[in-house]
């Protein structure tokens, strides 16, 4: 079973890290009400299994009947929102629950379209059901949908926090031959991503390789970015941030492994400064740019 399920949190008192969260949304478990949640945050720090927990939390033995999960960025086309969304939201809540519970996750990847025909739905059914949302970046969820849902940005786990869950679960699986020390310096390059640790900790006490091998596993692709810039490689070190994005791997992430690598590096001071300053303005503008765009632009500075 992957760690990822097996240790996901089911309940609220469960959920690490997310204090500001936890004990509001403990309160309205307590009240039986809740209003509608936008959650916002770096991938892998909790925010769609925070969700469910809340859920589990408000509906209780009636949360199978009544709690939707939908993957916005897969369904996320206008006729989604007019059909199947708003076909759960409108029929009847089942059992003794206080409504139902829609969880859209990923939402950022859902179009502006679909977005304003489900603020039209969320205030319609406002009686019969509520809804999740979870995204990585808030700027692409339109401000009337913002407005309507408390907002929560999710915090990147702190390092000594995610030394103690993996090493927690590294005991309950029985799992000795990996060191403090080669945990500690897993951890330092997850960036407060959970969810990836889990996934490389486990393909790795799986395959009894050392997770600092993982470590320069994970960090090949940007080491190659790194090589090709420092060789003026324009059009190969552009395709190969493009290959990263078509796998998923958002900028903000992409510039948080090129700084790492850079650091690293050895490379005169001058130039280290250069290549740290563009990438942090990249990660800056990451929250206004289009990937593509953003990647291009990197890149042409770096060289």
């Amino acid at each position: 079973m992957l760690w990822t399920e097996k240790y996901r949190p089911k309940k609220l008192s469960e959920v690490v890290g997310q204090y500001n969260f936890t004990i509001d949304a403990e309160s309205w478990v307590e009240q039986g009400n809740m209003p509608n949640v936008l959650l916002y945050g770096i991938a892998g720090v909790g925010k769609t299994a925070a969700g469910i927990a809340l859920a589990n939390g408000m509906l209780k033995e009636d949360v199978d009947n009544n709690f939707f999960e939908i993957n916005a960025s897969d369904d996320r086309r206008l006729e989604t929102v007019r059909n199947q969304i708003k076909e759960i939201a409108s029929t009847k809540k089942i059992g003794d629950a206080p409504f139902k519970i829609i969880l859209l996750d990923e939402m950022d990847g859902m179009t502006k379209d679909a977005q304003n025909a489900l603020k039209r739905i969320m205030e319609r059914y406002a009686d019969n059901c509520r809804f999740l949302i979870t995204c990585n970046d808030r700027f692409r969820i339109i401000h009337p949908l913002q407005s309507r849902c408390a907002n929560y940005r999710f915090n990147r786990l702190q390092d000594r926090t995610m030394h103690k869950l993996l090493s927690d679960i590294l005991e309950k699986e029985g799992i000795s031959h990996i060191s403090s020390d080669d945990l500690e310096i897993f951890i330092e390059s997850l960036h407060g991503d959970m969810r990836r640790g889990l996934t490389e900790l486990q393909a790795a006490t799986y395959s009894k390789s050392s997770i600092l091998n993982q470590i320069n596993k994970n960090q090949e692709p940007y080491t190659e970015i790194l090589q090709m810039i420092d060789e003026n490689n324009y059009e190969n070190s552009l395709g190969k941030v493009h290959d990263l994005l078509y796998e998923s791997v958002d900028m903000r992430t992409i510039c948080t492994n090129l700084h790492d690598v850079i650091i690293k590096t050895d490379m005169p001071a001058t130039k280290k400064f250069k290549l740290l300053r563009v990438v942090g303005e990249a990660e800056w503008r990451s929250s206004s740019m289009t990937p593509k765009l953003l990647a291009s632009w990197m890149i042409g500075q770096m060289i």
